[in-house]
């Protein structure tokens, strides 16, 4: 009984935390795989801070406000990976995001962007809360072909 008070107090006392932990923004840590952006292919930041998706990298720092965001792409892919004991596959998430007129971007920038299985759940529905914009998912989207007979 006295574990299940201790355990109530404690949730109630750290509800404020995660509030301001919410509002302050959380960082999620990526992989630029590509894009418009003027970053290297490495490992950088992506932050959700006051209405803005902010891309950190070394000491370059572009931020696009979430109003700016038009398209979320995601999807993974999915390849073999050999090991000395561990023969498998492998599967690397991937989040695409195209935006217009940003500051310091070309007027329509785009940023692919890898992440782990775990940050790329968070970010993906981060992103989505944050722009009311519905992620296409690309594994999922039919190929159409036109034969011009």
């Amino acid at each position: 009984m006295n574990t299940c008070f201790v355990f109530a107090l404690l949730s109630i006392a750290s509800l404020p935390f995660a509030v301001q932990a919410e509002k302050a923004g959380a960082a999620f840590p990526v992989t630029y795989a590509g894009g418009s952006l003027s970053l290297d292919h490495d490992k950088a930041l992506a932050a959700l801070v006051n209405d803005e998706v902010v891309f950190t990298q070394h000491s370059r720092r572009v931020a696009v406000p979430v109003k700016n965001i038009t398209d979320i792409s995601c999807g993974t892919d999915v390849r073999r990976r050999f090991g000395a004991t561990v023969l498998g596959p492998t599967e690397d998430h991937y989040i695409g995001v195209a935006w217009t007129g940003a500051e310091g971007t070309p007027e329509k920038a785009q940023a692919l962007l890898k992440l782990n299985r775990a940050e790329y759940r968070e970010f993906l529905a981060a992103l989505e809360r944050a722009t009311g914009i519905k992620a296409v998912n690309t594994n999922q989207v039919p190929t159409v072909v036109h034969y011009n007979l």
